[in-house]
Formats: C-alpha cells, sequence, structure tokens
C-alpha cells in the first residue's frame, strides 16, 4: 500500500509540503527580531538600525517614546515586556532600570575597549553611546562671555526676566539637578534652582529647540540647554549665529544617550550585537553624527564643525549617580515650584 502511495502524486504533494514545511520552520528560526523601546527621536535613531539590520538580518522593531514613560511602562510590564533593549536620553533612566532589576551586565569586549568605564555602569550593566553637555546658550549682541562663566552666573539678579529655562518636568533639568545634589547638596541646589526660577520668570519652555529659539530671536537673552540643540538650530539658521552661541562652564554637568539589555529579553546574543554594532568606531559616527552629539569613545572625533574635545571639561560625578539622586531631584524641583 505504501509502494502505491509513493507511485501516486498525493506522494509528491505530500514531500512538497513537507519540504515547505521544514524550509519555513528554518526561516523562522534564522529570521531575528528585536524590540528596542527607545526614548531617542526615531529619525535619529533609525538610520543606525537600518544599517544594523542590512548587515545582519536582524529586524528592529522601535517603539519610541519618552524615556521616563518608558521606564515606568517596563516596571509596569516586568517579566512580560516584549523589550529586548532600553535605549534613552539619559544615565539616570538606565541607573533607575538597573535599581530595580530591569538590565542585565553586557559581558562584550567590544564594549569594553569602545566604551571608557566612566561612561558604563560599573557593572557594565547599560553603555553610553553619545556625550550630551548641558551648556549656556546667549546672545553675543547683548551678552559677554566673561558674563556667564558658570551656571551660577545665571542665578545673579542682572539677569531677571533675561533667562530661559526648559520645564521642570523633563528629564534634562532633572538629571543637571541630580547631578548638581551630589555635587553640593540639597540646601545650595535649592538655593540655585530659586535664583534662576526668579530670573526666568514665565520664560520656561516646552523643549530645549524652543529655548534656544527665544535667545536667537531676542525673547531672552541667555538660556541652559544642551549643546546639541544650538547645532541643530545654527544648522537650519545659519544667519542666527549673529545671536546665538554657547558657552561651556568648567566641568559642566553632562549626560549621554545609552542602551541596556532587559533582564526578560528573548534575543540577548541579538540584543548584545546591536549593542556591539553601535560601540563600534562606524557605530559611533552614525550614532552621534546626525545630532552633533560627542561619541563616548574619545578616539572617535567629533564632527568638523564641533568645538573640540580639549576646549571644555565635564564633570567628575560619576552618571552613575544621577540615578541615585533623582528622586531627590524631582522632589525639589516641585518643591521651589519649577514646573
Amino acid at each position: 500500500m505504501f509502494k502505491k502511495f509513493l507511485k501516486s502524486g498525493k506522494a509528491f504533494a505530500f514531500i512538497f509540503a513537507v519540504i515547505a514545511l521544514f524550509g519555513s520552520m528554518a526561516s523562522m528560526a534564522t529570521a531575528q527580531e528585536l524590540v528596542v523601546y527607545s526614548g531617542r527621536g526615531e529619525r535619529l535613531i533609525k538610520p543606525v538600525f537600518d544599517e544594523f539590520t542590512k548587515r545582519t538580518g536582524i529586524k528592529i522593531i522601535l517603539h519610541s517614546a519618552g524615556t521616563v514613560e518608558l521606564f515606568n511602562k517596563l516596571l509596569a510590564e516586568g517579566d512580560r515586556t516584549p523589550a529586548d533593549i532600553y535605549l534613552t536620553v539619559d544615565a539616570g533612566a538606565l541607573e533607575r532600570a538597573k535599581i530595580a532589576g530591569l538590565l542585565q551586565p553586557i559581558k562584550s569586549d567590544i564594549v569594553t575597549n569602545n566604551i571608557p568605564a566612566a561612561m558604563r555602569a560599573p557593572d557594565n550593566s547599560w553603555a553610553g553611546l553619545s556625550l550630551r553637555l548641558r551648556v549656556i546658550a546667549y546672545n553675543p549682541q547683548k551678552v559677554k562671555p566673561a558674563e556667564i562663566t558658570t551656571f551660577d552666573s545665571l542665578a545673579n539678579p542682572k539677569f531677571k526676566g533675561r533667562l530661559g529655562l526648559r520645564t521642570g518636568s523633563n528629564v534634562y533639568p532633572q538629571s543637571h539637578t541630580a547631578m548638581m545634589i551630589a555635587e553640593r547638596g540639597e540646601a545650595e541646589t535649592e538655593r540655585f534652582l530659586k535664583g534662576i526660577l526668579s530670573n526666568a520668570g514665565d520664560n520656561i519652555y516646552p523643549s530645549d529647540s524652543r529655548a534656544v529659539e527665544a535667545v536667537a530671536k531676542g525673547e531672552v537673552d541667555v538660556a541652559i540647554v544642551n549643546h546639541y540643540y544650538v547645532y541643530g538650530h545654527l544648522k537650519k539658521n545659519p544667519d542666527d549665529s549673529k545671536t546665538l552661541a554657547f558657552v561651556v562652564p568648567p566641568k559642566t554637568a553632562y549626560n549621554i544617550s545609552g542602551a541596556g539589555i532587559l533582564k526578560a529579553s528573548k534575543n540577548k546574543e541579538a540584543a548584545q550585537r546591536l549593542i556591539e554594532f553601535m560601540a563600534t568606531d562606524e557605530g559611533q559616527v552614525m550614532f552621534a553624527e546626525e545630532n552633533r552629539e560627542y561619541p563616548v569613545n574619545p578616539k572617535v572625533p567629533e564632527h568638523k564643525d564641533m568645538l573640540k574635545r580639549d576646549k571644555f571639561t565635564i564633570s567628575t560625578t560619576p552618571l552613575e549617580t544621577m540615578g541615585r539622586y533623582m528622586m531627590p531631584a524631582i522632589d525639589l524641583i516641585d518643591k521651589v515650584g519649577y514646573r
């Protein structure tokens, strides 16, 4: 009976179906996907992911939202999260994810050799990918650089009504405040916040880009922002170089965008490959150059139009301290009415 079946047309159909089934299963086994929860703007990170997919065949499913929003989402999802990687614009959020037990150490020579220890978690639970400086944007026609050598300069009453700030609900001023608390304590940080709030008045903006625009347009004379927003504005509006520049205070507050692998990830090996790609020289250039951020690897040069690394210094306060001081920072921001 079996011989008759083999001679029949049904046998060929059956064999073809089996081959097709196993072929489909093999394809499913080799096709990989990574789910990335990203706090970065999609247009800035997607070109990097597209290049990674092109080289590896690993597809990236990108979920973009606010860094803090995604952190809360990961807490709520727990072990059920579909995410493999948490990509943020803030070291404090990464450290909080580590403290919450969401991340696992990245065991990679590529990451260790390319990312300086100061730009990684002590246990390698997360790694920085680009460096961001907190700076003072100013109008050169109204302010001299010698007047704004430090952030404390902005608490001087002479800047009353002339200072612009980003809303205190944003992670950038929150992490800046956390680093300040770590360096000088809550009492002195509170005095600073009250001073700049008094000078800013109603000049509180929803984004760093809007604060930079306010300086360029003459709405305010100075503003506290991340450095790349100034570069971004001048790239689009080169004529505004007459009314917009920035000063980097000595040992300035700094931050990183970075990433960590979720303990709950079902694709840890592929997740590590993606982080390794972003840690390579080529990945660093792609990851940082589009937005005029600094590669965290000091051996990778910054964009030719950017301020050279030897022209500024950053705080010696370790990045992971922002995770420990973030809640006190948020509480202090609320206390002084920095909305």
